[in-house]
């Protein structure tokens, strides 16, 4: 009998950057598996033809990135092929190869590490990280940061003070890039169409504004980009409909604050105006159902034949969709799973898929709509009698009906009673929803029942459910308690004295939360928690406006406040054995939060134990190394075992 154990991650192939050849009879895609060896991730290019209706793998250096198509036969790629980490340091190589045979070319390197790039016009348009102020180098030795600026850090990127991503242009003819975006302007997102190039950006310093604009640059030489709005909203999706209008999404922030849904606009690029598309929709144009088992991503929009399509997020499943010119939307895949990456070219669409017990695999929708899956590459991946299919069910709570599920435990037998753990998502704005989650099914191998949920503050609902500022763990933690007493009335086999709780991020600030406000459950697991939310607001990459918006107040008007919604404020209460999980280079949720809470847990005679994890990030759980995913995964399974069996 085959399990599924924290070390099945390895076996797991994952899919992203989708792209169709300019005569559409082929596509190609990334695949990314670990390399146990090297405690790491291979990365090849595939390609499926769909004349022959066949997929092959068209790389083999397993050190291979993203890559563009240049002409129906030949893609320009990213590779660090051949290179130590420190000669790749700093610059970016490309490689050419044909797609009907032959060996990778390399065929020329830029001095800066590209970020993201398009071929256009038979030029490189790339985005990349720039110093915009040289430092003196006798000054700042290597012990030595020097800091004036906030954010100054960045999750996955370091510090980032003075940094700001530019745009850069690159021919094969030209010795050096050209730099399109000079001074202290950061690039977001951009777009092409003939010889315009427009993007979204924030021009600052000191302090990087919440608000962003739209910039343009005209074909020419030597021309700056032109600012053309000066208005205060976050924008987000950028796309030409055609060379004069661009498609825009954007929030003004005025309803629910920074995670108020977008909405889709046209700007006339000549009268710089914005012109709502269906004001009546608003809508989340992301994918925001969580898995772990996702590397990777490629483009969220993109227009064909004057219509934007894009991912949006719905209840507990994300969908491919499309806006027609007159913004009205039409969800173009089914629901009950998560369309993570696509691409769309003359009414044809690809798009990788992860549904409930199928991995990721490549799909392709035809003009009538029919959805055919393309590869086959994780078939056989997920072993019948150790996987454990969630189980949905629903709780009604005040006007709100919460998506919940639950997963049985391997081996189940309806005469027994099982230890139980309710997960708690992230975000707070992102769902749960009907997909494979690896550590779930994790602890459903090794006898655990598993609820998960969906709570005020998660997207998919609009901005009235989603909106809970200044009131984390208020309507939020009710909801997730109710979801426990449901499940405990409806599923006799919950043994309701062998309880524990678990969440990352929000879900790690909800698991100190929840400790800190009932004894129901018998062990914990934070990872990558909040535990102060005036600490947090002064440390955090995303602090300084993300704590005051969510949390309705800044430490120095409104402390008590701000305490008052701190789990630490409530260490004194805890008695339930907790596990904190967290990552030394983690500056969303950064080390500090984990160790406080320890601390204060110890300091009060509670058993708890702090696992720091050396080089990793906030997306240990997603996207670290192997070793250290599977060891945070053996780290939670050892900690529930010690208190719940």
């Amino acid at each position: 009998m085959t399990r599924l154990t924290s070390e099945s991650l390895t076996e797991f192939k994952s899919i992203s950057q989708p792209s169709l050849s300019e005569d559409g009879t082929k596509v190609a895609f990334l695949v990314k598996e670990a390399n146990e060896d090297q405690d790491g991730y291979d990365s090849n290019i595939w390609i499926h033809d769909f004349d022959k209706e066949s997929s092959f793998r068209l790389t083999a250096s397993d050190e291979d990135g993203s890559f563009v198509w240049r002409g129906p036969e030949k893609i320009l790629f990213t590779s660090s092929r051949g290179l130590e980490d420190e000669e790749a340091e700093g610059k970016t190589e490309f490689y050419t190869i044909s797609v009907t045979g032959g060996e990778a070319t390399r065929v020329f390197s830029v001095p800066h590490e590209v970020e993201s790039f398009r071929w256009h016009n038979g030029k490189l348009i790339y985005r990349a990280p720039v110093e915009i102020e040289k430092k003196d180098e006798e000054e700042e030795g290597p012990s030595c940061q020097i800091l004036d600026e906030i954010p100054f850090w960045e999750n996955s990127r370091g510090f980032t003070s003075k940094k700001r991503s530019h745009l850069f242009s690159h021919s094969e003819a030209e010795d050096e890039p050209e730099e399109l975006t000079p001074g202290a302007i950061t690039v977001e997102e951009f777009a092409v169409n003939r010889d315009n190039l427009a993007f979204v950006g924030r021009e600052y310093e000191d302090k990087a504004p919440v608000t962003s604009e739209i910039y343009f640059l005209p074909p020419g030489d030597n021309l700056s980009p032109e600012r053309l709005t000066d208005d205060s909203f976050q924008l987000d999706l950028l796309e030409f409909k055609d060379p004069e209008t661009l498609y825009v999404t954007l929030t003004d922030m005025e309803k629910t604050g920074l995670n108020q849904n977008h909405e889709l606009f046209e700007f006339d690029l000549e009268e710089k105006e914005f012109n709502p598309l269906n004001p009546d929709l608003s809508n989340s144009f992301s994918n925001r159902v969580l898995t772990d088992v996702r590397l990777g991503s490629g483009q969220r929009s993109a227009t064909d034949g004057g219509k934007f399509y894009f991912l949006s997020t719905v209840g507990r499943s994300s969908y491919l969709s499309v806006a027609d010119p007159e913004g009205e939307v039409t969800k173009l895949t089914k629901g009950g799973s998560s369309v993570d990456d696509f691409d769309v070219l003359d009414g044809r669409a690809v798009f990788v898929k992860l549904t409930s017990g199928d991995l990721q695999e490549l799909y392709s929708l035809s003009v009538e709509k029919e959805e055919r899956k393309l590869t086959a590459l994780n078939e056989g991946t997920l072993p019948s009698d150790g996987f454990s299919p969630p189980e949905r069910f629903t709780v009604e709570r005040e006007d709100f009906s919460l998506d919940s599920w639950v997963i049985k435990p391997r081996d189940f037998d309806p005469e027994e009673k099982y230890p139980t753990i309710l997960e708690v998502h992230g975000g707070p704005k992102a769902v749960y929803g009907d997909v494979y989650f690896h550590e779930m099914q994790v602890l459903a191998n090794n006898g655990y029942v598993v609820i998960f949920s969906n709570p005020r503050g998660s997207d998919g609902k609009g901005d009235k459910f989603s909106d809970i500022r200044g009131r984390y763990g208020q309507e939020d933690y009710e909801d997730l308690m109710k979801v426990m007493d449901f499940a405990l009335d409806r599923f006799s086999f919950i043994d309701e004295e062998r309880l524990g709780v678990t969440g990352g991020s929000y879900g790690g600030f909800m698991t100190n939360w929840i400790v800190g406000h009932t004894d129901r459950f018998d062990a914990a697991v934070s990872c990558r928690s909040i535990s102060n939310w005036i600490s947090k607001f002064n440390t955090t990459d995303i602090g300084y406006f993300f704590v005051s918006d969510q949390q309705d107040g800044d430490p120095w008007k409104d402390h008590e406040k701000l305490w008052n919604q701190s789990p630490l404020k409530y260490a004194d209460r805890v008695d339930t054995p907790t596990l904190f999980i967290h990552s030394r280079e983690d500056y969303r949720c950064w080390e500090g939060e984990g160790m406080q809470m320890f601390t204060a847990l110890k300091y009060h005679g509670v058993p708890a134990r702090l696992c720091l994890f050396e080089g990793e990030n906030h997306e240990l759980s997603r996207g670290g190394k192997p070793k250290n995913r599977i060891k945070r995964l053996e780290e939670m399974v050892d900690w529930f075992d010690s208190y719940l069996k």
